[in-house]
């Protein structure tokens, strides 16, 4: 029987969770507060630049994600960016031409999404899952949601609604690191080297991005991640002051390069920091099955996200059509 499902969240997770269940044949609609699909599949114009600004490329492990992905990497929009930053370690990372958004963009195609609308509460009402936002609300029979954790719970909280209590404990309990990202565009090439990516273990940057060298961009643009501990240090200081430090710091990564026009960017809950193994959480309330799904769980990975949206369809699919109980459990 048809039904309908409400997913809080257009990142890999809710689109992927979205697409499973709308090939079961069930009624899906998807909400997100941003400006486009995507998440943390993020990239920026300006000028002639393009920047990833949240995950800068993507890896496969599993049939199901390299069966999902099949049009993008057959067509060359995904492709092989490199095979390791400084040494090769054999695993392809992928980037994908016009940036990590395209990637959201192709899950997104034939779903009912709407962006730049934030919910503010999700209740049980006799009539079923209400996800309310500024100016009205959607009803639905079954619930996933895939914002991180806290924001999640306080979607609950708002709504007045509980859920099992073991299960709002170890959710609780969740947390997540934080990331300080520096997009910049240059009068010319950064002193990157090749392949144009650089993971780091010291100083005050994880990773560092020259996305012209990474084929995204045809201007000179660099991506700069703080660490989660600097980031966590500066998060509260002037925007503009952090934003000053950290070109300063990355003075070595610019070369001869001069800034022409740089941003700063939050990522307050970038990673979680101990994902749980289990790819969902799952639960009832008032009889309605409700899913928990992202990055929280499965791992951090862009493919950890889609192995949660993926376990998440199986999951209401089955409760959907009657053959799986939804108690309170994780999977």
């Amino acid at each position: 029987m048809r039904q309908s499902v409400g997913i809080v969240g257009a990142g890999v997770s809710g689109l992927v969770a979205a697409r499973g269940l709308a090939e079961a044949g069930h009624q899906v609609r998807v909400l997100d507060k941003g400006r486009s699909v995507g998440g943390r599949l993020a990239t920026r114009r300006i000028g002639e630049a393009r920047l990833d600004h949240g995950a800068q490329f993507f890896t496969i492990r599993t049939d199901e994600f390299a069966s999902t992905i099949g049009g993008p990497l057959s067509d060359g929009t995904a492709y092989e960016w490199c095979r390791g930053f400084g040494t090769e370690d054999g695993h392809p990372r992928y980037a994908v031409r016009d940036g990590m958004n395209r990637l959201a963009k192709y899950l997104a195609t034939d779903l009912d999404v709407t962006v730049d609308v934030e919910v503010e509460s999700v209740a049980s009402t006799p009539s079923g899952w209400e996800l309310r936002y500024l100016g009205g609300s959607v009803t639905a029979d079954a619930l996933v949601l895939t914002a991180p954790i806290p924001q999640s719970l306080r979607l609950l909280t708002v709504g007045r609604t509980t859920i099992d209590p073991q299960l709002r404990a170890r959710l609780d309990a969740v947390t997540y690191h934080p990331t300080l990202a520096v997009l910049a565009t240059l009068d010319r090439p950064p002193a990157v080297p090749a392949p144009g990516g650089v993971q780091l273990s010291d100083g005050p940057f994880g990773f560092v991005a020259d996305n012209q060298a990474k084929g995204i961009s045809e201007a000179p643009a660099v991506t700069l991640h703080a660490t989660h501990e600097l980031s966590r240090q500066r998060w509260d200081d002037d925007p503009d002051t952090v934003l000053g430090d950290l070109l300063t710091e990355a003075q070595p990564w610019l070369g001869d390069a001069v800034v022409v026009e740089a941003h700063l960017k939050r990522w307050r809950y970038a990673q979680p920091a101990d994902p749980a193994a289990e790819e969902i959480a799952t639960t009832v309330v008032d009889g309605r099955p409700l899913v928990f799904a992202g990055d929280a769980f499965a791992g951090a990975r862009v493919e950890g996200a889609f192995r949660s949206g993926a376990a998440a369809a199986r999951h209401l699919a089955s409760v959907l059509a009657g053959d799986d109980p939804a108690g309170p459990m994780s999977r």
